[in-house]
């Protein structure tokens, strides 16, 4: 299968998941680049976090415009959630990427019982 193909069924597949669910396009897009894009073991969560930047803005356009949410409101998320990045990308670079990997499933088998069992 040709790689534009595999990348457009990717992002396809992540843009499905946050337009429908709000977020989580993630979740599914970091297996996604692994198995499908054959991307190298380190590659799949930085590049998922550059894809999901432009298809969770436009998700957020598509379903509440820019009303769902004021900056003033948003401000201190989005500062925690920028010293956390910067915060956990430093670690993640000292974490061998088998916990990681570990660690990451882990969140998705947590959460999936969460959901499924609230």
């Amino acid at each position: 299968m040709d790689n534009r193909i595999r990348y457009l069924i990717t992002g396809l597949a992540a843009g499905a998941v946050t337009g429908i669910l709000g977020s989580g396009g993630g979740l599914v897009l970091v297996p996604l680049l692994t198995v499908v894009c054959k991307e190298e073991d380190d590659n799949p969560f930085p590049c998922s976090l550059s894809i999901m930047l432009p298809i969770c803005l436009s998700s957020l356009i598509i379903q509440n415009g820019f009303t769902a949410v004021s900056f003033r409101d948003a401000l201190p998320y989005l500062i925690g959630g920028s010293i956390g990045g910067v915060l956990a990308a430093l670690t993640a670079k000292r974490i061998p990427l088998a916990w990681l990997h570990k660690f990451f499933g882990g969140i998705l088998l947590w959460s999936s019982f969460k959901f499924l069992f609230s």
